[in-house]
């Protein structure tokens, strides 16, 4: 269950006893702790946020006051991107260039140090723990073969908890992934919506327990597919480039993802008016990080429409959770 795992990960993340129970109260002191040392780490050490933030209250009484604080856009970074830097270049250790479909702009460039990146892996870590043990055998069916990749972060976390990871990559060949399944005994596997309905639509895979959805929007025709051909429990994955590839995942209780709450503080905005939401009623994702070293990001604005999920989760944690994203127009390069 979750409960044993995402929270007590929260727990120890945020330097409590392992015995505490975790709390919104707890989750909401620790979150606004690590807005205000984000947002003086921005001011201090980024020229963007320096300028953005000089009319703005940082030291935030209480979570609420992000709401004062200006959005940061997709525009923002495709012309301020090394201005929003608070490190040097040499502390970086991977640059993500994402071109924008169907558009001449500039494109988007995502910086992280080694420090951004294991934090990912931390997250993929214990975020796989809730739908794969260490008797799986997990293929991945993402780009891999970049130190830094989504695929080399989540083979690294997931192996840090003992199941074996099978590395492929995006789908070329659909006969020699169902061939390279059979092989290797896989018991669960992760890719894109698209590509894993179509391998499921012409090759019955038996063992095939866990399949986690990521990369792209993922409809109910897909779902359904893979469900009927497989009899496979169906995760879905939430996250952008921009959030540091990890953001939101689903429990066994498969409604909704809980989010990375001890990396990320998300709102939920009328794209319209700004304004923020109430949980339950759906709007755009904006969200800030609150561990990021390179390259912070304050009330980014994703493009992404969701909303909290009013009701507790069936695992019993209390980790806030998403409902089901939709499609934001899928961007090239992401990974």
């Amino acid at each position: 269950m979750i409960k044993r795992i995402l929270d007590p990960w929260f727990i120890k993340k945020i330097g409590l006893n392992e015995d505490v129970l975790l709390t919104r109260e707890l989750i909401e002191e620790y979150q606004l702790k690590k807005l205000r040392e984000t947002l003086l780490w921005a001011k201090k050490n980024s020229k963007f946020y320096k300028e953005r933030l000089k009319d703005s209250n940082i030291e935030l009484l209480e979570l609420k006051d992000m709401q004062k604080l200006p959005f940061v856009t997709s525009d923002n970074l495709r012309e301020e991107g090394t201005n929003m830097l608070c490190v040097k270049q040499n502390d970086i250790s991977r640059i993500v260039t994402l071109d924008t479909s169907g558009t001449t702009d500039k494109p988007k460039r995502v910086y992280y140090t080694e420090e951004d990146q294991e934090l990912t892996v931390d997250f993929f870590n214990h975020g796989m723990r809730t739908m794969i043990d260490e008797n799986d055998v997990f293929l991945i069916l993402l780009p891999h073969e970049r130190p830094g990749s989504v695929g080399d972060l989540l083979s690294r976390g997931i192996e840090k908890f003992g199941a074996r990871t099978v590395r492929y990559g995006l789908i070329k060949d659909f006969k020699e992934v169902a061939d390279l399944a059979l092989k290797e005994d896989v018991t669960a596997m992760v890719g894109a919506p698209s590509q894993i309905e179509k391998l499921a639509q012409n090759y019955k895979l038996t063992g095939i327990n866990t399949v986690l959805l990521s990369v792209e929007y993922v409809s109910k025709k897909t779902r359904e597919t893979i469900k009927n051909s497989w009899d496979s429990n169906i995760y879905e994955h939430y996250g952008m480039t921009e959030m540091g590839l990890g953001g939101a995942v689903s429990c066994w209780a498969l409604e909704g993802y809980h989010v990375r709450e001890c990396d990320l503080f998300f709102e939920i905005i009328n794209p319209e008016t700004g304004e923020v939401l109430p949980d339950g009623e759906y709007g755009e994702v904006v969200f800030t990080t609150l561990t990021r070293k390179a390259m912070p990001f304050i009330r980014y604005r994703t493009g992404d429409i969701s909303c909290f999920i009013k009701e507790p989760c069936k695992c019993g944690s209390v980790i806030k959770r998403l409902a089901r994203v939709g499609d934001r127009g899928m961007e090239k390069g992401i990974f």
